[in-house]
């Protein structure tokens, strides 16, 4: 256990998953003497860990610590820390992890009146079903030719490659859209893939929730308008009036920038505080 300068305490944790894989995650927990509020539960992306992108879910843990919520991150099983192999992790697999911490969250809280909430990246929202399209991939194939076409003309490229720095065969699998969430992700019978009716199991359930739900999108993000519409087009009826929605001017996806990640937390903070005084 250790202790951050606002006396907020971090306690390393490792659990079984409900396939028997080890999940290792760390919980911050607020202030002895502070208020308790409710807690949080952290899930990284398809490839992350539980620090997110630039370290950010570390940060955003300390951030609200001190509010009183009370964090869980973890890395999913064959990312990071945890046990299992990552060839045969699916979004199937990463929502039962999440379930699954979900429930190590309520036990560590030991406050069943008060609130857990799930900090999520894009994918990792309630949005399971929503894959990409045949059309998606293409563009995304796309992208990925114009961002290797670019480091093509860039020496240092050549000398990685030299080194042996470049993983190459990842970069094919890019350039041929067999890599990532979408190709991994087929509901089929094979090990490694979806169960069949995932997809329309997952549609149902975010329709059904009626909590709230704080979205914040990046300005500068070129997925921010589609996923907009996505949850426009489908969620449940109440969506609109449960929704808060931001968008942090000129940021990226991943909010690559200081005063960008300052500003989701603030974001976040007065969300937490307005649902939870």
């Amino acid at each position: 256990m250790t202790e951050t300068a606002g006396k907020t305490r971090e306690t390393a944790l490792v659990w079984a998953n409900s396939r028997g894989e080890n999940l290792v995650g760390v919980w911050h927990a607020p202030p002895e003497n502070g208020p308790l509020r409710g807690a949080i539960l952290s899930l990284h992306g398809w490839s992350g860990f539980r620090t997110g992108p630039h370290q950010m879910l570390t940060r955003a843990a300390r951030e609200f610590a001190p509010e009183g919520f009370a964090t869980l991150r973890f890395d999913f099983a064959g990312r990071g820390d945890s046990d299992g192999d990552a060839d045969f992790a699916t979004l199937a697999t990463m929502r039962d992890d999440a379930l699954g911490a979900l429930e190590v969250a309520r036990e560590k809280l030991a406050r069943p009146e008060l609130p857990i909430y799930v900090l999520a990246l894009l994918w990792s929202a309630p949005v399971f079903a929503a894959l990409p399209s045949g059309e998606r991939e293409a563009k995304k194939r796309g992208e990925n030719l114009r961002k290797y076409a670019a480091k093509l003309l860039q020496i240092s490229t050549y000398r990685k490659l030299l080194r042996g720095q470049i993983d190459t065969q990842s970069v094919s699998k890019a350039m041929k859209g067999k890599s990532g969430a979408a190709f991994k992700n087929l509901e089929s019978d094979a090990a490694g893939q979806l169960p069949v009716g995932f997809r329309a199991a997952s549609m149902q359930g975010w329709q059904r929730f009626a909590g709230p739900v704080l979205q914040i999108y990046g300005g500068a993000d070129p997925i921010t308008e589609e996923a907009q519409g996505w949850y426009r087009q489908n969620s449940g009826a109440s969506f609109a009036s449960r929704l808060s929605s931001a968008v942090v001017a000129g940021a990226n996806h991943s909010f690559y920038g200081l005063s960008w990640e300052r500003e989701v937390f603030a974001i976040s903070r007065d969300w937490l505080r307005k649902n939870h005084p």
